[in-house]
């Protein structure tokens, strides 16, 4: 049911963020990421695991990012150059994992280090704009410094997810 809330906060969030409402985009996120923490919490907590919630939980976080990106890259507060990086890097895993399914067969998707860390980048350097565009004003070298971060981690965890693609396909037609 939260995942269900965040999906539909997307609109809205990025509706807010058109009309430079940053304000309140940056109170819906915020909504966002406590149900998503809490989500999380109470699944683990209480064992409330299910196939669909594997599923949607991540598609949901993606959804949000991916709209994020997109948004305040066409208002120009994020570097095209990192949307374009950052879109890219959902697609090619998408497609891998796509691909992959198609070839080999179902699979578990587990997140890696490297992957959770661009996640958490994503999410911090998101919050770090609008928080600039909506509370007090950055410096451009932290903002700077931040989308070259985000770049740096975005671009290794997608080409390490590519190796871990083709690692374990070859395994599966091996074995």
């Amino acid at each position: 049911m939260l995942t269900v809330l965040r999906i539909l906060l997307v609109a809205p969030y990025a509706w807010f963020l058109l009309q430079e409402q940053y304000q309140v985009a940056l109170l819906l996120l915020f909504i966002a990421g406590v149900s998503d923490g809490l989500d999380g919490f109470l699944a683990r907590q209480f064992g409330w695991y299910s196939r669909f919630g594997a599923i949607a939980d991540p598609i949901a976080d993606k959804i949000l990012l991916v709209v994020s990106y997109l948004v305040l890259g066409v208002m120009e507060h994020v570097p095209l150059w990192l949307v374009y990086l950052v879109v890219g890097r959902d697609i090619l895993i998408f497609s891998g994992a796509f691909t992959y399914w198609k070839l080999v067969g179902r699979f578990e998707a587990k997140p890696t280090w490297l992957g959770k860390t661009c996640t958490f980048l994503l999410i911090a350097y998101g919050l770090l704009v609008l928080i600039n565009l909506a509370l007090i004003t950055v410096s451009q070298t932290l903002l700077d410094g931040g989308a070259w971060l985000v770049a740096v981690f975005c671009g290794l965890s997608g080409l390490h997810y590519v190796y871990l693609g083709i690692v374990k396909t070859r395994e599966s037609r091996a074995g």
